[in-house]
């Protein structure tokens, strides 16, 4: 299914843009606005139509919703976003117009800085339109050139002619034989000399004509030979850089490798390429409930519940690639205590850890685990309320801590955000999810976090997709996913969302399903070889 067209960029326009003319979607300034009837929610037509595709309800409040029952916005709201002053697409490219919105179409399209590529052959340039004439007539090493010593060529041949006919008129006019003869001779005597001339003049000519083609011969073999010792070049770079990539652990990412789970100590790698799964080494004790990080070319999984509650750290090399032939081992590092259901972030070479569950209860600590010798510990903050089975994505410098439960209750499941700047140490509430969950799989995608599955405040399994907008505190529903699951994981591969295992609240789930934001559909993915839940996943 082909991709649809957002709304304007924020950052196109002059001025700051008013909160309210903002697509709840895409969080775009509106295109085609269109709205929800009953409680006027805004959306550019072509991102609640493609939502309408596989939903019949508004992502922001769910009521009843179709194509057909989108309702127009006022003329002054028409009129206000028409109003906008914005920047033409093309100001990379060098143009400075900035014009009313209502007019942004019509200029684009005559805009003098659209790209257009050179139609000489063998070119292909990429230039700005009302450069393209002069590129292709005056600049282009490949335009045709006019040759100027042809012309006098056919003159000199023409003026031959013309002499030729002279003499032949001025023969047929003598009236006596000698008159005749010795006009004649003068006549043999005048061709031949100016036949001589014409053909030294010409064999001149095609010569200085011969020379210049050999020139211009010489140049474009000489030309030719350097683009090709160029071609060669940048062939070779390139392919030691392919060398270089493949042989890190952060090259093509398209391996997944999933660890653990409850019940199991089994650990396979799905190949998104060839979509197929493969055996690892297993895990020396069945562990669940674990986190785990990408550092330094190895997979390292951190915690979890072991016959008991650990803090030890067990890592794989996974330099060039990892196989059934890499062990797993002894990490240095150990988590500040023993737990399980924790959520970790890799900041430099650090690990912050926040919350988790142990025997003393569950934690609301945000410890930072240095990875480094002297692999010191230290507390940094604490979080509004304690916390097991969030999750956390890292924003730049900031850490966004998501749902989970402050005990082992479902009934005690928040909905709570929490934004904590590391910089700053302080922790700041945001506008909160549209329910409590925990036991959730979550990812980050740009500006967003995706939020997919877990278990309600009833402990009720869910299938729900919520995408929150770390920058506007907004959040809507996506299409559900095929499977109900909690105690899920998810990573981010391409231009696809990957949700792994989890219980269906009737068992663990060997299920793999995708989103993939072209069809904005959820597909099935080849199953895992083992069921797992509470496990744990990183991509490589």
């Amino acid at each position: 299914m082909a991709s649809y067209i957002q709304g304007y960029d924020e950052e196109r326009f002059a001025t700051t843009v008013n909160r309210n003319f903002l697509c709840l979607i895409c969080f775009n300034v509106l295109r085609e606005p269109v709205l929800c009837p009953r409680n006027h929610h805004c959306f550019c037509r072509s991102c609640i139509t493609k939502h309408l595709e596989n939903s019949r309800r508004c992502p922001t409040c769910a009521d009843e919703l179709t194509v057909e029952t989108l309702a127009e916005p006022n003329r002054m709201v028409k009129d206000m976003l028409n109003e906008l002053n914005i920047h033409c697409i093309y100001i990379d490219r060098g143009c400075q117009e900035i014009l009313q919105l209502q007019h942004l179409d019509n200029h684009e399209v005559t805009c003098g800085f659209t790209p257009a590529v050179c139609t000489n052959q063998g070119c292909g340039a990429t230039l700005n339109q009302r450069d393209l004439i002069h590129h292709q007539s005056e600049l282009c090493e490949f335009r045709k050139l006019k040759c100027h010593s042809c012309g006098e060529m056919t003159k000199t041949l023409a003026d031959m002619e013309k002499r030729i006919a002279n003499v032949e008129k001025n023969m047929a006019k003598r009236e006596t034989v000698v008159t005749m003869e010795t006009h004649m001779k003068n006549m043999q005597t005048n061709m031949a000399t100016n036949a001589a001339d014409i053909k030294t003049d010409m064999e001149g000519k095609l010569e200085a004509v011969n020379n210049e083609v050999r020139g211009l011969k010489t140049s474009l073999i000489e030309g030719f030979d350097e683009m090709k010792d160029v071609l060669v070049k940048m062939e070779d770079k390139i392919e030691e850089n392919t060398r270089k990539v493949r042989n890190t652990a952060s090259g093509d990412k398209e391996n997944i490798i999933v660890a653990g789970g409850a019940r199991t100590d089994s650990v396979e790698m799905f190949n998104w390429r060839q979509r197929t799964w493969s055996p690892l080494q297993s895990l020396p004790k069945k562990r669940w409930g674990e986190t785990s990080f990408v550092y330094n070319n190895h997979v390292t999984i951190a915690g979890g519940f072991c016959s008991g509650w650990v803090d030890d750290m067990i890592r794989m090399n996974i330099n060039p690639n990892p196989d059934l032939s890499m062990h797993w081992s002894e990490c240095p590092v150990k988590l500040p205590a023993k737990l399980a259901n924790h959520s970790s972030v890799l900041y430099n070479d650090h690990l912050i850890v926040t919350g988790g569950y142990n025997e003393n209860g569950v934690s609301d600590c945000i410890h930072e685990v240095q990875l480094v010798p002297p692999y010191t510990v230290k507390t940094l903050s604490r979080m509004p309320e304690p916390r097991r089975d969030h999750s956390t994505q890292l924003f730049d410098d900031n850490l966004l801590i998501v749902g989970g439960r402050t005990t082992d209750r479902h009934q005690d499941s928040l909905s709570s955000v929490v934004l904590y700047d590391i910089k700053k140490n302080k922790c700041k509430q945001l506008a909160p999810l549209p329910y409590e969950l925990s036991d959730m799989a979550t990812v980050r995608w740009g500006d967003n976090i995706f939020v997919m599955g877990g278990a309600d405040k009833r402990g009720s399994t869910l299938d729900a997709v919520i995408i929150y907008n770390v920058k506007t505190e907004q959040s809507h529903l996506l299409p559900s996913m095929r499977c109900k699951r909690m105690g899920c994981t998810a990573v981010v591969i391409g231009n696809n969302i990957v949700v792994l295992g989890g219980s269906s609240g009737r068992g663990a789930l060997k299920s793999v399903e995708a989103f993939n934001f072209e069809s904005y559909t959820w597909q099935e993915l080849p199953e895992m070889s083992q069921a797992r839940s509470w496990h744990t996943t990183v991509v490589v």
